[in-house]
């Protein structure tokens, strides 16, 4: 399937009107946040997402997505779970978002619901491969 990192820059791919200017900002922070994540910092992770989330009123799924993957390292299953649910709801094409509601449920012991997901997540994944 079509699984990105992060939001790179779209420019390349298609090209489209410019936003409002605040838009680059957005990716720096995203930019910040996935160092902070890769290098383990989840602390000054936790931070950046904070601000980004207040910035865009809790609606950049990349923030809410990392902040997920934190809380599940600390062990907060639930809340992680709850993240994820809201990047599949901001994001109903990704079959990566799917997946981590899947593995959130299966980590709370929700086997059957997990699996459902996972079929949903799976049939997403045949439509990125059709021509």
């Amino acid at each position: 399937g079509k699984r990105t990192q992060f939001p790179v820059s779209t420019e390349s791919q298609k090209p489209r009107q410019k936003k409002a200017p605040e838009f680059p900002i957005l990716e720096k922070q995203n930019w910040l946040i996935h160092l902070h994540y890769i290098r383990k910092d989840y602390e000054a992770c936790k931070a950046v997402i904070k601000e980004q989330l207040q910035e865009t009123q809790g609606l950049c799924e990349y923030a809410i997505y990392v902040q997920a993957l934190i809380f599940r390292l600390e062990g907060n299953i639930q809340e992680s779970l709850e993240l994820f649910q809201t990047c599949a709801v901001l994001s109903p094409q990704s079959a990566d978002n799917l997946k981590q509601v899947a593995r959130s449920l299966f980590l709370l012991g929700k086997h059957k619901a997990a699996i459902e997901v996972y079929n949903e997540a799976a049939k997403l994944n045949q439509k990125d491969w059709l021509p």
